[in-house]
């Protein structure tokens, strides 16, 4: 399994949320919650962090990322946020504007407020997130990190989507299963496609 090093004296890993306007639960549509992963399996590819774990819910999502200070220098938290929701929101918009979507899903978009939101939103007609790049904090410790996997990929479960995290279709959690050597969830990626996040696991260092 992939191990990750927290840096001793710089910022460790990013913990993100972000959620959607109004609490819109946009994510419900699986068209929706893939265009999300892919624009953020884009984005780790542009820019180079990894993606230590990740959940999407039908509201907001959570992702845990983490980069090499000083291979990247200029990288921050907000560009990274910036650009996945820039992205997936167009992108989202324009699927669920789709003539061939069902009705339910064009009844989700809600305009934007010209006069309020047009600095913020580059003269978006929609809205997708809400405003700002989202609630983020560093974690520095190991115990705080493993922490914060647990309770990602646990999102799903208290939420009543799924019995099991690992069966969750938008979360990291699969790939921990399998990792893990979990026979269950082996079986489990055969049958059903995994996301296309590329994910780096977590373990604490010996």
């Amino acid at each position: 399994m992939a191990r990750t090093h927290l840096p001793k004296y710089n910022v460790g890993a990013h913990f993100l949320t972000a959620k959607t306007f109004q609490n819109i639960p946009f994510f419900h549509n699986s068209g929706c919650a893939r265009i999300f992963c892919e624009e953020l399996e884009t984005a780790r590819q542009t820019y180079g962090f990894h993606v230590l774990a990740f959940v999407v819910m039908p509201d907001h999502v959570h992702l845990l990322l983490w980069w090499e200070v000083d291979k990247l220098p200029n990288l921050t938290i907000s560009k990274v946020a910036w650009a996945i929701k820039g992205r997936s929101a167009k992108r989202m918009v324009a699927h669920l504007k789709n003539e061939t979507a069902a009705a339910s899903l064009k009844g989700l978009l809600r305009p934007a407020h010209w006069s309020l939101d047009r600095p913020h939103y580059r003269n978006w007609q929609y809205k997708i997130w809400q405003r700002g790049a989202g609630y983020d904090f560093n974690i520095c410790s190991a115990e705080k990190l493993k922490e914060k996997v647990g309770y990602i990929h646990a999102n799903p479960v208290r939420a009543g989507l799924t019995s099991r995290s690992e069966d969750y279709l938008w979360s990291s959690a699969i790939n921990y299963a399998i990792c893990a050597g979990d026979g269950s969830a082996l079986a489990h990626s055969h049958d059903v496609p995994i996301h296309p996040v590329t994910i780096m696991p977590y373990t604490e260092i010996a």
